[in-house]
């Protein structure tokens, strides 16, 4: 087949920016090169690191960019804003739809997958006849969605990350074709054993310290706050440590604003128990979360799924994780404890803590579920995307 894939439209592919969906998209690129299952072109935001990309170089996937950045672009955008209010995205990123729409309906392409935009639909289907396959990461589906009747109509199908998110999809009551195919992982990258480690003396972390890690964005659903409040109640722990990985934005993190501050001024009650290390980029995370003894989730939201859980347990660690959305699936077979979303929920974190700590020999041993490599997330992609 030749296949059109529409991206999200803010962080390039191939993923040298990073993105979870980026580095999904990759992962099915990478499959499709290997197989040359189908001719596809990958149409993207343009970031100068891409231009010297091995994936480039590809006889079968191809990529068509769009420099958001530009100054044409941006006044484009602006005017396309101020003529078309009534949209579902900020006026720069419906812009550059528009301009991927045009491309699209210039060339015969046998299928359309959107990749985590799902309302694109609606006018793609408008400007051409081609079956649409929306690959949805997160919660975009549900009785509360714009328009939610107009984008199934437009849809051939959807691909989900979760049964969490074919329950929401399903509960709007309308007969859609709806399949899960869970998220990979690069099991070479996340492997304990061909990671490069990086000694625990670089935060001020003692070998015999029971640290705790965090890894994702730096924003109040993510129930950041709460974990915070939950170290300091293990004021009385010394050697209970927490190491906070992430930004507020991936690659655009800044340095600080009124939240980071909140928590940084928060954490100067344990000063040196609780490490900020910023923005950190993919490549890097193993060798991270491998300082670590657990992993914790504190999500306050509903996650589609929680690749950070399937990452945690792939380097061995355990995971203390809210009972939200798609995150218990995750963690079937694997040690784990799950927590409600209540008020208390940092005296749960707390508790959590220091119940792994007394019996960590009870909570080892995880390790990659099969159902999350890359390979198997690929090869069931292309299953469900035959017509």
């Amino acid at each position: 087949m030749r296949v059109a894939v529409i991206t999200s439209g803010i962080l390039p592919v191939p993923a040298v920016q990073g993105g979870a969906v980026e580095n999904l998209i990759d992962y099915y690129l990478e499959y499709n090169e290997l197989y040359q299952l189908h001719d596809i072109t990958v149409y993207s935001v343009w970031h100068p690191d891409v231009k010297q990309h091995q994936a480039l170089k590809s006889k079968v996937n191809h990529y068509q960019y769009i420099n958001t950045h530009s100054k044409w672009f941006r006044l484009c955008a602006k005017i396309y804003g101020v003529l078309h209010r009534n949209s579902h995205y900020f006026y720069s990123l419906e812009y550059f739809f528009e301009c991927v729409i045009k491309k699209v309906t210039r060339k015969k392409y046998d299928l359309i997958i959107l990749e985590n935009r799902p309302p694109v639909a609606i006018k793609l289907s408008q400007k051409c006849n081609t079956p649409i396959i929306s690959h949805i990461h997160t919660n975009l589906i549900n009785p509360d969605t714009k328009q939610k009747e107009d984008i199934l109509k437009a849809t051939y199908k959807f691909l989900v990350v979760s049964n969490y998110i074919k329950q929401q999809i399903d509960s709007i009551g309308i007969k859609t074709n709806v399949e899960i195919v869970y998220n990979g992982l690069d099991s070479q990258q996340f492997n304990k054993e061909k990671i490069t480690p990086i000694p625990r003396d670089q935060f001020g972390f003692c070998e015999n310290d029971f640290v705790a890690i965090y890894t994702g964005r730096i924003v109040p659903q993510k129930g950041i706050k709460e974990l915070i409040q939950a170290f300091l109640l293990l004021k009385d722990y010394p050697d209970i440590k927490l190491l906070i990985v992430g930004g507020d934005n991936f690659g655009d993190s800044v340095q600080s604003n009124i939240f980071l501050e909140e928590l940084h001024k928060m954490s100067d009650e344990r000063s040196g128990k609780i490490i900020f290390t910023g923005f950190i980029p993919y490549t890097q995370m193993p060798s991270y979360l491998n300082i670590a003894d657990v992993a914790i989730v504190p999500s306050r939201i509903n996650e589609a799924l929680g690749m950070v859980c399937i990452e945690a347990t792939a380097m061995g660690l355990p995971v203390i994780a809210t009972n939200d959305g798609g995150i218990a699936e995750t963690l079937l077979g694997q040690k784990h404890i799950i927590l409600n979303k209540d008020d208390d929920l940092p005296a749960h974190i707390a508790k959590a803590v220091l119940e792994i700590k007394v019996n960590y020999k009870k909570y080892q041993g995880n390790t990659l579920n099969k159902v999350f490599t890359k390979e198997i997330y690929a090869k069931s992609f292309f299953k469900a995307i035959k017509l």
